[in-house]
């Protein structure tokens, strides 16, 4: 049974992570209120997400660091929806959705689904990213420009019309407020790296819009003339009754459930995401299935008290760990701070000019767009490129939801193809006696104990795609592990092809097999993927050290064992 840990111990943890969960909590606060207006569901819903939701996701989730709150990922999934909503809901369906959202991950983590969403391609979600960042900076273009009382029509097409058709009404202030402070943004991100520019751009925004309205009014659209009086709460009213009238509709319940699986696949797939990326930066290792268990507590909890449905967010994730937190204290203590802060300023947030909230989602929306994945994916793998070019047309022009099951789908026929072709064997390397071999036996990957091994020989087979380089970094990173394994030989003599996710792999080996003090050698590399090899540092000091050998047979001679 687990012990609760003593106050001292609570004390500490406090004190380690209340510096890193303040910085949380002054990104969550602007940052919610604008990913909530993105979604349509007006201010507060966002923020609700970003104190129960974090509350809740940061006790119970694997990870230690990531933050789970309203995502731009979610955003245009969640305005769809609301355009579409029955019963004209509209956005008051939103936290019914993420109650269900809950529900329907908690459900995969009890049937333990969610091992099969492994099998996405990081390629669709850059890809879904893509299109998502290309449709909340047009989803600003009305905000931007001083038109806020136009509706936006829920198509990138429609909104664009509907902007040619009231051009001449553009506000020049409104443009000229929304231009400053994205060029400020990013000047203020390219030279200050510790502090988020989206909580100077939103005090900076308030002070503005306060003078403005008092002193100067040049007809500046504000938070306040779009949607009136905010008031300082930690929980909004659920339409339980449109619940229950849901639920006891076959039709409308099949509904909530297809949009809700929508937002399941991609709130599942961020977050786990975000939890890696978390435990690359931080050398650590979370659990995927108490990250589900986590969201979906966290989901659940979010629409409970009114809120949007929840994902690992990284930017405030990134934020966490850049601020030097140590523990989950500091999500916790971000989602109470994000509270205690909301209740006492958040009537001053009337007066944040909505240009200056366009100029924030704008800059959601760059770090949404990672153009650099895309230039990677064309330099080393075509196909996960094409992937992630569909789908973010397909988002774009059609429905996000969509672009990642049809990316689910194009990967997983792509997979079909490519597994068939992919083993490994595996030899015990002795100085004295006859090798051991084995294959494709994860079972068999304990050393014998007949005697010591000198070096265990580690063969891939086919193709070394994404899907395997999970199955195989499983293998090695046990081999590496053993305590009894001092040599690890990894044989790509019979490797025809690797992508870029494959190869990676590789090279986090070697940064594994250099911590634990353990020798890694790799032989018989066909030379195209030897040249890819290559573009990593690891490997350049690899092949300097003689340890990127011609035959397997080299390496043995390396180590004295007869080949």
């Amino acid at each position: 049974m687990m012990s609760l840990p003593t106050r001292s111990v609570i004390a500490q943890k406090v004190h380690e992570n209340w510096a890193s969960a303040l910085t949380v909590a002054l990104i969550s606060l602007p940052l919610s209120i604008a990913l909530s207006i993105a979604s349509g569901a007006g201010p507060l819903p966002g923020l609700i997400a970003g104190i129960w939701g974090t509350l809740i996701g940061s006790i119970f989730i694997g990870s230690n660091y990531n933050i789970l709150g309203a995502s731009g990922a979610l955003s245009t999934v969640l305005f769809t929806i609301t355009i579409a909503a029955p019963l004209e809901l509209g956005a008051t369906v939103l936290p019914l959705i993420a109650i269900t959202t809950g529900v329907l991950t908690l459900l995969i983590w009890v049937l333990k689904i969610n091992r099969f969403l492994y099998y996405i391609p990081s390629s669709v979600m850059y890809g879904f990213a893509a299109g998502v960042a290309i449709l909340i900076a047009a989803s600003q273009i009305f905000d931007a420009t001083g038109l806020s009382d136009l509706s936006r029509t829920g198509s990138l097409i429609g909104d664009i019309k509907t902007f040619i058709l009231h051009r001449a009404s553009i506000h020049l202030p409104s443009l000229t407020v929304f231009l400053s402070f994205l060029t400020g943004i990013l000047i203020w991100k390219k030279y200050n790296k510790k502090v988020p520019a989206v909580i100077p751009a939103a005090f900076l925004g308030i002070a503005f819009g306060y003078v403005e309205e008092r002193y100067f009014p040049i007809d500046i659209t504000s938070l306040h003339d779009k949607f009136g009086d905010i008031s300082s709460t930690v929980y909004l009213p659920v339409n339980w009754s449109a619940f229950v009238d849901i639920l006891s509709e076959p039709a409308l319940l099949q509904w909530i459930v297809s949009a809700a699986g929508i937002v399941v696949l991609i709130s599942t797939l961020e977050t786990l995401i975000t939890a890696k990326l978390c435990d690359k930066m931080t050398k650590t290792q979370s659990s995927s299935s108490r990250e589900l268990f986590g969201l979906a507590l966290s989901n659940i909890g979010s629409g409970v008290f009114g809120g949007l449905p929840t994902t690992g967010v990284f930017i405030r994730t990134g934020a966490n760990i850049k601020a030097g937190a140590t523990h989950r204290t500091s999500g916790i203590l971000a989602a109470i701070f994000t509270a205690f802060i909301a209740l006492i300023i958040l009537p001053f947030f009337t007066y944040l000019p909505m240009a200056v909230i366009a100029a924030i989602l704008i800059n959601t929306a760059l770090g949404l767009l990672e153009l650099d994945k895309f230039e990677t994916y064309w330099k080393h793998e075509r196909v996960s490129f094409s992937i992630a070019i569909v789908v973010t047309l397909i988002t774009i022009f059609h429905d996000a939801g969509l672009g990642v099951v049809v990316g689910a789908m194009i990967a997983l026929f792509i997979f079909a193809d490519r597994v068939s072709h992919g083993r490994f064997d595996i030899i015990w390397n002795f100085h004295s006696g006859p090798n051991l071999e084995s294959r494709s036996n994860r079972a068999l990957l304990i050393p014998p104990l007949s005697q010591p091994v000198t070096a265990v020989t580690y063969s891939m087979a086919g193709n070394f795609s994404y899907i395997d380089a999970e199955r195989h970094a499983e293998n090695l990173k046990a081999l590496v592990a053993h305590k009894d394994i001092p040599v690890i030989i990894v044989r790509l003599r019979d490797l025809f092809s690797a992508d870029y996710e494959g190869l990676a792999v590789l090279n986090e080996l070697v940064d594994t097999a250099t911590q634990q003090h353990k020798t890694i050698i790799f032989s018989s590399i066909a030379p195209h993927i030897k040249q890819e090899l290559l573009s990593f540092d690891n490997f350049v000091q690899l092949e300097k050290n003689g340890r990127l050998t011609n035959k397997t047979r080299d390496a043995l001679q390396l180590l004295g064992i007869p080949a």
